[in-house]
């Protein structure tokens, strides 16, 4: 249907837990580049992800969000309905809810979901 989209993805916040510190950083920089993003200087870019290494709380906070489907979510759902709220010229919460999740235990259950 042209009102909404299906997503169907494997979430295995376990796997966090296998990725060295480093790996962990590089990945939270590519999904959440924030200040880098703007930067063309490896030397800018390498102290961002030195300051995340060097912080072990931030660090455990990052492979949670990682992990977390709910995170997932946020970072695909808050662009959309930021461009969505610009091009309508208002502001406030654009999806009535964040997500709705189910789970698919079954191949077929997997082939019916995305026909659907």
């Amino acid at each position: 249907m042209s009102n909404h989209t299906h997503i169907v993805l494997s979430v295995d916040p376990r796997a966090v837990s296998g990725w060295t510190d480093e790996q962990a950083a590089d990945r939270w920089l590519r999904v959440f580049p924030g200040a880098i993003a703007q930067s063309s200087s490896d030397e800018q870019k390498q102290r961002v992800r030195m300051g995340l290494l060097s912080t072990p709380d931030r660090m455990e906070e990052i492979r949670k969000r990682l992990g977390s489907l709910s995170w997932f979510m946020r970072a695909l759902n808050e662009p959309i309905a930021r461009m969505a709220n610009e091009e309508d010229n208002c502001s406030g919460r654009f999806w009535e809810g964040r997500f709705k999740c189910q789970a698919l235990l079954e191949p077929q259950a997997v082939v019916s979901a995305m026909a659907a």
